[in-house]
Parts: C-alpha cells; sequence; structure tokens
C-alpha cells in the first residue's frame, strides 16, 4: 500500500506518490504529487519544490487553504470531469487561481440568468482557459455557460448567435438555443469582485452521447447519412443567409497563411527529407493558390463553417446529430467542414456521408482531390 495523505482538494484519504512531470508537461521535468483520489477527484498532479522529499508547493497549499469549501467542491468535481473524459491534469498556484477566477464569473453568470440553486462545474473538454465551457445544474434543467474569453467584441458573441438561430430556423438543425437572462438580454455582462469585465452565454442543454463516444454498432448507415444532410443544411444557409452589417467573424485559409506554414515547416526540418516529399511540400502553396482562383470565394463554395465539427462536437440526440460548440466559427471553403468530418468516417461511411450532403446540396466535380489538398493543409 502506498503513502497516504488527505486529498488536498476533497479531504478524502487517498494515496499519494511524488514522481518527475511528464515531457508532455514540462521540460525539464519539474517533482510532482501523483494524487490518487479515484473515489471522488480521480487523479491528478501537483506541483511540488525540490527536497528531500519534494514537498507540494507551499502557494499552492496557502492558496488551497483560502478556499471555501463551495470553491474547493468546484475544482473537486472539475477534476473529477475532466479526468472522465481523459484529461490529465498538472496543477501549479496559477492554474488553480485560473479556475477560481472563472469560478467567481460562473456564479455572477448563474444569477445573472436566475438559475436558482444552481450547481455548477467545467466540462470535462471545457479546459479552455480563454473561453471555458460549464456544465450548469439548475433546479429543475441543465444548461451549458460559456464564459467568453476577456477582450471579446460582443458583435462576435452576437454574430454567433445569429448563426445558431438561423441553423435551428432555416436549416432545421437541432442545436444550442440561447437562454435569455434576467433582463431578457441572451448575452451578459459580467463584472465580479471588480475582476476585468466579461461575457458570458447561457444554452438549453441537448441530452445524448457524442458521436465519438458512439459504439461501431450504433452508426448506422441513416446515422451517417443524417451526418451528410446536416452538413449539407449548414452549407446551403450559408449560402443564402443575408448577414447584418454587425455581423464579424474571423476569415479562414488564405494564401499568406498557408505559405507561411509551409515555410516554418520547411525551416524546422521535422519533415520527410525525401527529395519528393520536400517538393510536393513546396508546391502547397502554388497548388492552394490555383484552387482559389479556380474556386474563388463566391457563397456556393466559400463562406460560414463550423471549422471544427469533429465528433466530439455533435450529439447524437434522438438519433439526430446536433453540432455544437461554435467558438470557432467563421469564414471558409466548405470543403474544410466536409474534411473535418467525413475523415473520421470508414470508407463505406465517407460514401454515405456524401450521398446524404448531396441529397442538400452538390459536392464540387473535384471534390476528392480539393479533400486531398486541405489535407496536406491540415497536417501543417
Amino acid at each position: 500500500m502506498g503513502a497516504k495523505m488527505p486529498c488536498p482538494f476533497c479531504g478524502i484519504q487517498v494515496e499519494y506518490a511524488i514522481e518527475n512531470s511528464s515531457g508532455w508537461y514540462r521540460d525539464p521535468p519539474v517533482p510532482v504529487y501523483r494524487i490518487d483520489c479515484y473515489d471522488r477527484c480521480r487523479q491528478y498532479w501537483l506541483e511540488a519544490i525540490s527536497g528531500h522529499p519534494p514537498q507540494i508547493d507551499p502557494d499552492i497549499r496557502a492558496f488551497l487553504d483560502s478556499l471555501n469549501d463551495a470553491q474547493r467542491t468546484f475544482i473537486s468535481a472539475s477534476t473529477q470531469h475532466a479526468c472522465d473524459n481523459d484529461i490529465l491534469i498538472v496543477y501549479n498556484k496559477k492554474g488553480l487561481q485560473f479556475l477560481i477566477t472563472d469560478w467567481h464569473y460562473a456564479k455572477a453568470a448563474v444569477v445573472s440568468y436566475g438559475l436558482n440553486n444552481a450547481s455548477f462545474r467545467i466540462s470535462g473538454l471545457g479546459f479552455d482557459i480563454a473561453n471555458m465551457l460549464f456544465f450548469v445544474d439548475a433546479e429543475d434543467a441543465r444548461f451549458t455557460l460559456r464564459l467568453h474569453q476577456a477582450g471579446t467584441a460582443i458583435d462576435k458573441i452576437r454574430s454567433e448567435i445569429y448563426w445558431l438561430t438561423a441553423l435551428r430556423d432555416k436549416a432545421r438543425i437541432k442545436t444550442l438555443s440561447p437562454v435569455p437572462g434576467r433582463d431578457g438580454e441572451m448575452i451578459q455582462h459580467l463584472s465580479p469582485n471588480d475582476l476585468p469585465s466579461r461575457y458570458a452565454t447561457v444554452y438549453d442543454w441537448i441530452p445524448g452521447e457524442t458521436l465519438g463516444a458512439l459504439s461501431a454498432a450504433e452508426k448506422t448507415p441513416e446515422l451517417i447519412r443524417s451526418l451528410g444532410v446536416m452538413v449539407g443544411r449548414m452549407h446551403a444557409v450559408s449560402e443564402t443567409l443575408e448577414l447584418p452589417d454587425w455581423f464579424t467573424r474571423p476569415r479562414y485559409y488564405d494564401i499568406e497563411w498557408v505559405t507561411l506554414q509551409v515555410e516554418k515547416v520547411l525551416a524546422s526540418g521535422n519533415i520527410d527529407d525525401a527529395a519528393e516529399a520536400l517538393a510536393k511540400l513546396a508546391s502547397l502553396p502554388s497548388r492552394f493558390l490555383r484552387f482559389v482562383e479556380e474556386q474563388g470565394k463566391g457563397r456556393d463554395v466559400f463562406g460560414l463553417i463550423h471549422l471544427d465539427l469533429a465528433p466530439h462536437n455533435i450529439i447524437v440526440s434522438e438519433g439526430q446529430p446536433c453540432p455544437i460548440d461554435m467558438i470557432q466559427f467563421g469564414f471558409g471553403y466548405y470543403i474544410s467542414d466536409i474534411l473535418t468530418l467525413s475523415r473520421q468516417l470508414s470508407e463505406d461511411e465517407r460514401t454515405i456521408f456524401f450521398e446524404g450532403y448531396q441529397e442538400v446540396r452538390p459536392l464540387p466535380k473535384a471534390y476528392q482531390q480539393q479533400l486531398a489538398l486541405f489535407e496536406e493543409i491540415r497536417a501543417l
């Protein structure tokens, strides 16, 4: 049996071990305590200071001692959920401070949206320090809460809500539905405890499992076909949607970006040095430029895309795929969305997916070559 100590988060007796941090976390490594709190917080690591033996960083202990029970519970529940989603976490004082700062924002948001007696925790896939995502459990319903990065322009968030509404009303796609705050506004302005201002949005909960969590047997031909229909509908709406003057989202994939990325890869030396591979990589900017010249940027090929339409961002609810997590969406080539999802499918599934897409709108005649080109770009 290993050495034991109280879990610094939840207080129950747990086993621990002293290790050096892994290369994925810190190079050179630092001493860390591995906390095996399997019954509650699961497994996580705390930075330590060198000694005989190393000790948990006193700044971490002092910071944890300053927290109240609700804040400790929040850290414990968020850590548990992250671990259940296969996220490895090493905490230092700065990381814990980020969590508690966002706890203050989330608490203020819950009040601002009138969610009574609500508890909240960070989504297992939501450890994005800039744009934290929370699960909120209120008295009679569940919601998701997004804390937007400080300094985010309100029109950028308004644009996201406008797009979500269009997907629901025009494309008949079930997706995140914004919830109004107590004042009727969808976007709430928060500044708790004199912290810097940030915006928050809350959305209805979509019950179901992510596409990535389904078994092979659950990914039926009907579901795969409906994925193609869903993406086709998204692009069809983008092709015709009237955008207000204030609508603002980033633009992706231009020749300057592709050229810069290729130059970085060539300069790094971390590539196959075979002459054929080098020549193919060096020719990528010119091949992409030719694609842009041939395709143009008309709304039939270039428009609003999800950008991260991966299986973990699609909820299957009552047999229907529902796209979520629109935080990165913007203007780009539709073929990029098609690639993001189709590359996760088997060859037979891709055939069904493409058939579903073409029930709504046609694929480009040379879509297979375009997918191959964007696969190369994706690898940069």
